[in-house]
């Protein structure tokens, strides 16, 4: 028991102590003020309705509504859903799922928005457990529309069941809502945290100032004989370090198991590639990432990979992404028709008229997605790179995964979306690509 003259004592420290919290927690919170100018070019953004991608009823009124709830509780500068769903009716925008250059222009001069966000619902499904899949980008209006932040969640209601199913969560409006909250969590830290890029020569300047002659175009065609490296050595060590790759590190996975070729690494790389081993990062490329085929049963599977593969590539910061919707309305406008792949006509169409680096193309094979218990999402598709310049492929990679790959007790590990396995394995992909992959 603490005697009267001690508690006389104490009381004037514990003020003491009170006043300093208080002014501690302001002055901690004073510089979030002026951080919402921190990056600069984007001060207002519109939110745009959400996409429906995942071939079932969705309710997107709803979706829309938490949406901008909760980007305005994370103190984002978002444009009231009245205003821009008056724009997008007064100018008929019929395709929510991109943004192309004029009207990029013209939502920017009505609503002073610097960036738009778009979303797409990939997976939503209420049978138990529930399960939802959504993918967001931000796209800056300035300019050419260009994809600054990209980010994805696929959940389940049985992600961690914990100690006698605590963990299991039935409610489909709980689980949206926490899926909702990761994305404008992660927006939020972009917003009023943005990552420094390192300054680099842009590839476009670059080719601009030198002069074109027909020796140097020949020349660059020119290539070493490189095959296919061999699928037994595509989840293996490096061959010149002996050393784990970045996305073997990454994973955290330990070089454990034996596999045909050695010690195995990240179970998401590709089972096969070829890399021309150029620098791809020493200058600042542009990519436009093609329309790839979609030879799945699943309809929207070509348009749903390629989200993941783009939200991969602005994560790791290397690339200038160009915005889909850009790309989309050039190939409608000129008449591109891909019968099997892009053609070298092609490539020269879209990518001076784009004013691009890089061309991404590919196709999917498979992409299932499953409900209920007991079931595993599964993804099959090829990718290729190709200089727009030279015509050269840079890049030429096979993926196949499933979620319950490398799990072998207690389902630990597994993965229960097919959209956090494309992001797996777009992950892997693009580490591989940037590191040059022998």
């Amino acid at each position: 028991m603490i005697s009267f003259p001690i508690f006389l004592t104490r009381v004037p420290l514990c003020i003491l102590a009170c006043c300093l919290f208080c002014g501690s927690a302001r002055g901690g919170g004073a510089p979030s003020a002026p951080a919402a100018a921190s990056p600069g070019a984007v001060k207002r953004v519109a939110v745009f309705p959400v996409e429906n991608l995942s071939g079932t009823p969705v309710p997107l009124k709803e979706l829309n509504a938490e949406l901008n709830l909760l980007l305005k509780r994370s103190g984002l500068p978002v444009i009231e859903s009245a205003v821009v769903e008056s724009f997008v009716e007064s100018h008929r925008v019929r395709y929510l799922g991109g943004i192309d250059e004029t009207t990029a222009a013209a939502i920017s001069a009505e609503t002073g928005a610097d960036a738009v966000l778009i979303s797409t619902v990939e997976l939503y499904s209420e049978v138990s457990p529930p399960k939802f899949s959504l993918i967001s980008r931000m796209v800056s209006l300035k300019g050419t529309p260009e994809i600054v932040w990209m980010d994805s969640v696929g959940i389940s209601g049985d992600d961690a069941p914990g100690i006698l199913g605590l963990g299991l969560i039935d409610d489909m409006k709980v689980l949206r809502g926490k899926g909702i909250e990761s994305i404008a969590t992660s927006l939020k830290r972009y917003y009023f945290d943005p990552p420094l890029r390192k300054q680099r020569v842009s590839a476009r300047a670059k080719r601009e100032e030198e002069p074109f002659t027909l020796r140097d175009l020949m020349d660059g065609m020119k290539t070493d004989k490189r095959t296919l490296t061999d699928p037994s050595y595509s989840r293996t060590r490096s061959q010149d370090t002996g050393e784990p790759d970045r996305a073997f590190r990454d994973e955290g996975i330990s070089p454990g198991g034996k596999t045909d070729g050695g010690q195995m690494l990240s179970r998401y790389n590709p089972l096969d590639w070829y890399s021309s081993k150029e620098e791809l990062v020493e200058q600042e490329h542009t990519i436009a990432i093609i329309p790839f085929f979609n030879r799945s049963t699943r309809k929207h599977a070509a348009e749903l990979l390629v989200l993941h593969l783009a939200a991969q590539l602005v994560a790791e910061g290397s690339f200038r992404i160009l915005e889909f919707g850009v790309i989309r309305d050039k190939l409608l406008s000129m008449h591109v028709i891909m019968s099997d792949g892009i053609s070298v006509p092609g490539l020269d169409l879209v990518g001076i008229s784009l004013g691009v680096d890089l061309l991404l193309n590919g196709v999917v094979f498979d992409y299932l997605d499953t409900v209920g218990f007991g079931t595993y999402p599964g993804i099959d598709f090829s990718m290729q790179m190709f200089d727009r310049d030279n015509k050269n492929i840079l890049w030429s990679s096979h993926s196949h995964n499933q979620g319950n790959d490398g799990v072998y007790l207690f389902d630990y590990g597994r993965v229960a979306t097919a959209g956090a396995l494309a992001d797996k394995m777009c992950r892997a992909l693009v580490l591989k690509l940037v590191d040059n992959a022998d």
